[in-house]
C-alpha cells in the first residue's frame, strides 16, 4: 500500500511539473487550455480497491458525486461496498460490507484541499461459538468522522486524480481501523 501511495504521489508531482497553472479563483488549468475555460459544477468519480494475499481477498468500490459550491468549496456523497473472503483454520468467512457518507472539501491553496467526511457503514462481524464450533455472523453499524487533507492533480480540462490522508476522530469500538491509523485514498474524478 505504501508503494502504491508513493508511486501515485510521484506521478502526481511529475505531471504537475510538466506545466499548467492556477487561476486567481484557485481553479487550475493545463498547458494548451485557456484559463477562461470553465468546467461544470458537478464532478463524479470514486475509488476501487483490491487486495489478494494468501487466503484473503478484498474487493471494494466507492463511487462519489460532488458539487462545487464555489471555486474553493464543494460538497458530495459517496456509497461504499466491499466484499471480503478469508480462509481460516475453522471455516471460510465471507463479508459483505456497505454504507454511505457525506463529505465537504475546502481548497485553501491551489491543488490542495482539507477534507471532512461523515461515514456510516454496516459491517459483518464474526464471533466464534464454542458450542457449535463455528463462527456466527452479526451485523453492526459503525460511524466515522474522517478528517484530513488531500492533493488533486489535473489530467485534462475536466478530469483529475486525487490522493488524501484521513483519520477517524470518533474511534468507535466497532471500527475496523486501529486507533489513529491513517487512511489513504487514491482516486479519480471527472467533472461535467
Amino acid at each position: 500500500m505504501k508503494k502504491l501511495f508513493f508511486l501515485s504521489l510521484f506521478y502526481f508531482t511529475s505531471v504537475f511539473a510538466s506545466g499548467g497553472g492556477v487561476n486567481s479563483d484557485n481553479t487550475f488549468y493545463l498547458p494548451g487550455t485557456s484559463p477562461s475555460e470553465q468546467k461544470g459544477k458537478w464532478y463524479y468519480g470514486g475509488n476501487f480497491g483490491a487486495n489478494f494475499w494468501n487466503d484473503y481477498i478484498l474487493v471494494s468500490v466507492e463511487p462519489m458525486a460532488g458539487y462545487k459550491v464555489s471555486s474553493k468549496f464543494s460538497l458530495g456523497l459517496k456509497t461504499h461496498y466491499s466484499f471480503i473472503m478469508e480462509d481460516n483454520d475453522v471455516q471460510d468467512l465471507t463479508y459483505h460490507n456497505f454504507g454511505g457518507s457525506v463529505f465537504a472539501r475546502y481548497s485553501p491553496v491551489p491543488l490542495g484541499y482539507l477534507h471532512a467526511e461523515f461515514v456510516y457503514r454496516n459491517y459483518e462481524q464474526y464471533s466464534f461459538n464454542s458450542v457449535s464450533n463455528k463462527f456466527e455472523s452479526d451485523r453492526v453499524w459503525v460511524p466515522f468522522l474522517l478528517l484530513g487533507a488531500g492533493y488533486k492533480q489535473p489530467l485534462g480540462p475536466n478530469a483529475s486524480l486525487y490522493a488524501e490522508v484521513l483519520v477517524d476522530v470518533i474511534q468507535d469500538k466497532n471500527s475496523p481501523f486501529k486507533k489513529w491509523e491513517p487512511i489513504f485514498h487514491v482516486g479519480a474524478a471527472v467533472g461535467f
